[in-house]
C-alpha cells in the first residue's frame, strides 16, 4: 500500500463518520482523487472479503462503513507498521512544516521536507505555496538562502503566537498528539514524559494548580520553543509598555520557570524577557487564587471589580456585593491578563456556540471590556471574550436556580360585592395564569387586603380612596368584551414587563377570507374570529421570559429637548415618565438619583442610571430623555451628559435581550442624530422598530 491509501486509512477510523466532502478538504485532494484513492482502497478489501467503503445517497455522501470494513482496515494498519506508521493530512503536513522552520536548525533544504514528510518534491511545493499565503497575514516570511537554506522572517511574537496557535489547536480538534510526538521523534528533541515529570514536581514545590488541558499545550510549547532559541535565534521580544510587568519576577511562577530551565542544558540563552514570556504562559495556565496574597493582587482584583461595575452599568444587573462572583472571576482573570499581555493565544473551542446560545451576554461583554483593551494595545480576542461570558452566564444560572420563584399576586374589587366578581375572578385567572389571584373581595374590606397585592383589578370607575396607592389598578367591567380583554391583556403584560401572547391579525385573516369566499355578516365573523384567537390556550407556567427594546421603550417615556440644570434634575426628568406609567416607584428614582454618577455614565455623552429592582422597581422599562443643553455628570472621560437611558429592571435576566440591543443602537450614530431632531416620540420608536 501507498502513503496515500495509508493515510485514507487513518482517516476513515479516525474520524468514522464523515463525508466524502469532509475527506477531501482533510487531505487536500480533489474529488477525482479520493474516488481513485476509494477505489484502490475497495480492491484491497476485496482481498480481505469485506464489504466496500460506500457513500450515502444524500447529497453530503456519507462514508459508509461496514463492522467487518472497520476490522479489516484496523487490521491492514496494523500489518503495515501500526501507529508508527503515521501519515499526515495535509494540515498536519502544513503544521510539521512550520514547526521545521521553526525549530531553526542549521540548514533547512527542500530534501528535508521531502525526507520527513513522504511525499513528492511537487507536494511539498504546493504546501509551500499554501504555507506562505497563511504566514503573510501574520507578517510572517518564509526566506531561502544559501548560508541558513529556509527560514522564518518577522515579528518574533507571531511567530510564537503562530507556532502556539497551530500547537493548541491541534490538541483542540484531535484530542491527540500523535503529530507533535512524532515531529520530536524524527529530529530528536526533549521528550515530552520527562518534561511533564518536571514540571509536576516542580508544580508541587511552589504550590501552582495548572489546568490539564492547558499543561500539555504548554509542554509541547516549551519544547519547541527552547529548541528555536537553543538553535541560535536572538530575537529579544518588545517589552509591554505596562509598569505592572515589573512585578513579574516577584511572582512564585517566575521562580517555577527559573527551575524549570535549570533542569535542561544550554538553556542560558533565554534572557529576562524570555523569562517573562515563559512566566506568563505559567500564569496563564494556572488557576487564580484571590487568598493568595501576590503583588499583583490588587491589580487584577481592581480589574475584576472593575469589569463586574461596567457590566452592571451596561446590562442593568447587580452584582457588586457577591463576594463568590468575583472570587470565581478573579479565578479566570488572572491568567487571562497575562495571556493578554503577551498576546499569548487561546482557543476556545466552544466559542461560536456562546455566541449563540448567550448572544445577549456575549455582546454585553463585548461592549464592557472595551475600555480594557488599551492597557493590552488591542482588542480582546472573542475566545477570550467568550470564556468570560460563559463565566457570567454560570452565574447567572446558578442565581436563577436559587432564586425562589415569586408569582405576583392579583386582588380583585367588585363594586356590587363579592357574588357579582364570580364571574370576572374566573375569566382573570384564565386570562393570566402567571399571576397568583387572592380572594375576591368587595369595596368595604380591600383595605385589609391590599398590602398583600402587587395589581389591582377593579369594577369601581372612581378612584380608591387612598393617598398612598403605589400599586397598578385596572379598571375592568363585570363581563368583558373580546376587544375590553384584548386592551386588558395588553395593559397587564406592559405593567409585567412581558410581551403580549402573539395573536394572528384578524384583519389580515378577514381579508384573506374575503378574497375567496361571500361573508354573509361580516361583523359576526370578525367578533367570532376574535374571540376565538384571543381566547387561545395559555401555557400553565410561562417559560423564561426575554424581552425586547420595543417591549420595554415606548412614546409615552421618551422625552426630547428637556433642559435641566444639574444631574440629579435630569435623572428625575428622565424617570419621570415612568412614574407617571406604573413603572416604578419614587424611592426607585431617589435610590437612581443617589447612584455614584461616574458609574452610570458608559460612553461619551451617554448616561445609563439604575438601581436595584427592589429599590421600587414595578416592570421592565426605558426612558429616553434628550438634554438640549449636556450636563456634567462627573465622568471626567465621558463627560458631558447630553442622553439618558433610565432603566428599570425587576430581576437580572429578563431585561439582557433589549439592553444587547440598546447596545447596538449606541454604535449607531444616526440613532443619536435621530435623538438630536426629532420632535416627536413616535419618530424614535419607529426609528427604534426598523433598526432592531
Amino acid at each position: 500500500m501507498d502513503n496515500d491509501i495509508l493515510s485514507l486509512i487513518q482517516y476513515l477510523l479516525a474520524t468514522p463518520f464523515s463525508s466524502l466532502e469532509d475527506m477531501e478538504k482533510s487531505s487536500g485532494v480533489t474529488r477525482r482523487q479520493s474516488l481513485y484513492r476509494f477505489e484502490k482502497l475497495n480492491r484491497i478489501l476485496k482481498g480481505e472479503h469485506v464489504p466496500a467503503v460506500t457513500f450515502s445517497s444524500t447529497p453530503d455522501k456519507k462514508i459508509l462503513l461496514a463492522p467487518e470494513t472497520q476490522t479489516a482496515l484496523q487490521d491492514l494498519l496494523q500489518r503495515s507498521g501500526g501507529k508508527e506508521a503515521y501519515f499526515f493530512s495535509k494540515e498536519e503536513r502544513l503544521i510539521y512544516m512550520y514547526l521545521l522552520l521553526f525549530i531553526h536548525i542549521d540548514y533547512l533544504s527542500l530534501n528535508h521536507f521531502i525526507d520527513a514528510l513522504k511525499c513528492s518534491r511537487s507536494t511539498v511545493l504546493a504546501d509551500f505555496r499554501e504555507l506562505k499565503a497563511h504566514l503573510e497575514e501574520s507578517g510572517i516570511e518564509i526566506c531561502n538562502n544559501r548560508k541558513l537554506g529556509y527560514y522564518l522572517q518577522g515579528p518574533e511574537v507571531e511567530i510564537r503566537r503562530f507556532m502556539i496557535q497551530n500547537v493548541i489547536r491541534t490538541l483542540a480538534d484531535r484530542h491527540g498528539s500523535q503529530l507533535f510526538d512524532t515531529f520530536i521523534h524524527d529530529w530528536k528533541l526533549d521528550l515530552f514524559g520527562y518534561a511533564r515529570q518536571i514540571i509536576a514536581e516542580l508544580a508541587q514545590k511552589w504550590n501552582i494548580r495548572m489546568i490539564e488541558a492547558r499543561l500539555v499545550e504548554f509542554i509541547y510549547i516549551f519544547i519547541f520553543l527552547k529548541t528555536r532559541l537553543q538553535n541560535g535565534v536572538q530575537n529579544t521580544l518588545p517589552f509591554p509598555d505596562q509598569v505592572e510587568t515589573e512585578t513579574i519576577p516577584s511572582l512564585k511562577e517566575y521562580d517555577f520557570t527559573t527551575d524549570l530551565l535549570k533542569q535542561y542544558s544550554e538553556t542560558g540563552v533565554f534572557d529576562e524577557s524570555d523569562i517573562r514570556y515563559l512566566t506568563s504562559w505559567v500564569i496563564g495556565i494556572s488557576y487564580g487564587r484571590f487568598n493568595e496574597n501576590t503583588k499583583d493582587r490588587l491589580l487584577i482584583g481592581r480589574m475584576a471589580k472593575n469589569i463586574m461595575l461596567r457590566f452592571e452599568a451596561l446590562s442593568g444587573v447587580h452584582l457588586t456585593g457577591n463576594n463568590k462572583i468575583f472570587v470565581q472571576l478573579y479565578a479566570h482573570l488572572r491568567p487571562a491578563y497575562y495571556r493578554l499581555l503577551f498576546r499569548l493565544p487561546i482557543y476556545n473551542p466552544i466559542c461560536e456556540t456562546i455566541k449563540n446560545e448567550y448572544g445577549e451576554l456575549y455582546q454585553l461583554m463585548t461592549e464592557t471590556l472595551k475600555p480594557f483593551s488599551v492597557m493590552f494595545h488591542g482588542e480582546i480576542p472573542d475566545d477570550e471574550v467568550a470564556y468570560l461570558t460563559i463565566h457570567f452566564a454560570a452565574a447567572f444560572s446558578k442565581a436563577r436556580a436559587e432564586a425562589p420563584v415569586r408569582r405576583k399576586k392579583a386582588l380583585v374589587i367588585c363594586i356590587n360585592g363579592v357574588g357579582s366578581s364570580t364571574i370576572l375572578y374566573n375569566e382573570l385567572t384564565q386570562m393570566f395564569p402567571e399571576l397568583k389571584f387572592l380572594p375576591p373581595c368587595d369595596t368595604s374590606h380591600w383595605e385589609d387586603l391590599r398590602t398583600e397585592a402587587d395589581i389591582i383589578f377593579t369594577t369601581n370607575q372612581t378612584p380608591l380612596h387612598t393617598a398612598d396607592l403605589t400599586i397598578p389598578v385596572i379598571r375592568v367591567n363585570p363581563v368583558m368584551s373580546v376587544s375590553e380583554k384584548a386592551g386588558i391583556n395588553r395593559k397587564v403584560h406592559q405593567w409585567l414587563g412581558t410581551r403580549v401572547p402573539s395573536q394572528p391579525d384578524v384583519d389580515a385573516v378577514m381579508s384573506i377570507i374575503s378574497k375567496y369566499a361571500e361573508i354573509r355578516n361580516y361583523d359576526h365573523l370578525y367578533h367570532e374570529l376574535l374571540s376565538y384567537f384571543s381566547e387561545a390556550e395559555l401555557p400553565d407556567t410561562p417559560s423564561e421570559i426575554r424581552l425586547h427594546l420595543t417591549d420595554m421603550v415606548w412614546p409615552e417615556i421618551i422625552s426630547l429637548h428637556l433642559h435641566a440644570s444639574n444631574r440629579e434634575e435630569a435623572i428625575r426628568m428622565a424617570y419621570a415618565p415612568m412614574l407617571q406609567q406604573h413603572c416604578i416607584l419614587d424611592k426607585y428614582v431617589d435610590e437612581a438619583a443617589r447612584t455614584e454618577s461616574g458609574y452610570m455614565v458608559i460612553a461619551k455623552h451617554i448616561a445609563l442610571p439604575h438601581t436595584k429592582p427592589e429599590a421600587g422597581a414595578i416592570s421592565c422599562a426605558l426612558g429616553i430623555c434628550v438634554l438640549d443643553e449636556p450636563i456634567r455628570f462627573g465622568n471626567q472621560e465621558n463627560d458631558p451628559v447630553k442622553y439618558i437611558f433610565a432603566l428599570s429592571a425587576v430581576d437580572n435576566s429578563t431585561h439582557l435581550t433589549a439592553m444587547a440591543e440598546l447596545i447596538r443602537l449606541f454604535n449607531d450614530q444616526d440613532f443619536f442624530t435621530l435623538l438630536d431632531t426629532a420632535d416627536d416620540p413616535d419618530e424614535v420608536m419607529a426609528y427604534i422598530r426598523s433598526h432592531l
